[in-house]
């Protein structure tokens, strides 16, 4: 901070002039370092309005984060209250698992808003710090000032007044570093609400696939329910279209179904289908798609396969449930498909060639 040296009149700084060399009065070197005080005084007030700001910052996002969680409170009741008034109807199983998937990505989001909000209170708290380490060097500083005027015997006036600023500067130091660990405890308090947070997502998630599954799952068989697995049927189907790949459709039928229901009883009928089940997902691939297309009927659409090897694998399959119990059959058709085939025109072809092959079947015994 400079003075005018009242001898040469330049601008100086220092117990001397730089120009002239002439010492300067006490009055101007301490006016120098007042100046220069309230500069740093200056500049830690600004601090403080940056570091204000921020807090106003984040409590926004707090507040958003909160908004967010009643939200998401919210549809989770909602969905709890749809579970409970269903008794296990599938169409609402599928509306409250959507509305657990949309409460996941909510937690998600709010989680991600919290850790941001937990990095930038770690960045405040250094900051204060920051500012703490230089208010106590400022306080410092003007000990030292007082010291000279004790050795100068400068006026008590003057003396008391450089003391209370260090004392000021102390206080403010210590206000700095008490809310320095205030911001520490809240990006702690911030890090476990948002692994909390994440916890939640990953359980609604998990709710919301368990919850779908039983919505779209036939109990028996493990495959698709009719209606959404002949929707991922023709999505299997648009795909091949539009990338050239091949796609298998096979048209199955458990043989002597009804018998087993009229003679055994329906609990082996289910026993029989469950079996059948558990054989195609031990025998196919586990992107491939299994639907139960009717009381003993189901389709089996898959990808990048050709009819031969299709075929292959289910001989092996109807030889495994032979194996069971000679007793347990199926007869299945399958179809390749063209360039222009839909998924109805796809499905027709596989139960023709399902006929045929019942027919010859019949023809042969």
């Amino acid at each position: 901070m400079a003075v005018k040296c009242p001898v040469c009149g330049e601008e100086t700084g220092g117990p001397r002039c730089r120009s002239c060399g002439a010492e300067l009065p006490t009055g101007a070197i301490d006016q120098m370092r007042d100046r220069a005080a309230s500069d740093r005084d200056q500049g830690a007030s600004d601090r403080d309005q940056t570091t204000s700001d921020q807090d106003q910052t984040w409590s926004d996002h707090d507040q958003t984060a909160s908004e967010r969680d009643q939200r998401s409170a919210d549809e989770d009741q909602h969905a709890a209250d749809d579970d409970f008034a269903a008794g296990g109807d599938a169409i609402t199983y599928h509306r409250s698992a959507l509305a657990r998937e949309r409460s996941g990505r909510d937690r998600d989001a709010v989680s991600a808003v919290r850790a941001e909000s937990a990095a930038a209170r770690l960045g405040s708290a250094a900051d204060r710090d920051l500012a703490a380490e230089r208010r106590d060097r400022g306080a410092e500083g003007r000990d030292a000032l007082a010291r000279l005027h004790d050795l100068q015997d400068d006026a008590d006036a003057s003396r008391e007044d450089i003391l209370l600023r260090a004392e000021r500067d102390r206080a403010r130091a210590a206000a700095d570093r008490a809310k320095a660990a205030d911001d520490r405890a809240r990006a702690a308090a911030d890090r476990e609400e948002a692994a909390r947070e994440r916890a939640e997502a990953r359980r609604d998630r998990t709710k919301s696939a368990d919850s779908l599954k039983l919505a779209t799952t036939d109990e028996l068989t493990g495959g698709w329910m009719r209606k959404l697995g002949l929707e991922e049927v023709s999505r299997e189907l648009e795909r091949a279209h539009r990338t050239g790949a091949r796609l298998v459709l096979a048209f199955v039928d458990v043989d002597g179904l009804k018998a087993v229901n009229d003679s055994q009883g329906h609990l082996a009928g289910d026993a029989l289908l469950r079996l059948l089940g558990e054989t195609l997902r031990a025998n196919v691939r586990p992107y491939d798609v299994i639907v139960r297309y009717g009381g003993d009927e189901l389709l089996c659409a898959m990808p990048n396969l050709g009819v031969r090897e299709a075929r292959a694998r289910f001989e092996k399959i109807a030889a495994v449930l032979a194996g069971a119990d000679a007793d347990h059959s199926i007869t299945f058709g399958l179809a390749e498909a063209g360039p222009a085939d839909g998924l109805q025109e796809l499905i027709a072809c596989a139960d023709a060639n399902f006929l045929e092959a019942r027919h010859s079947r019949t023809s042969n015994d």
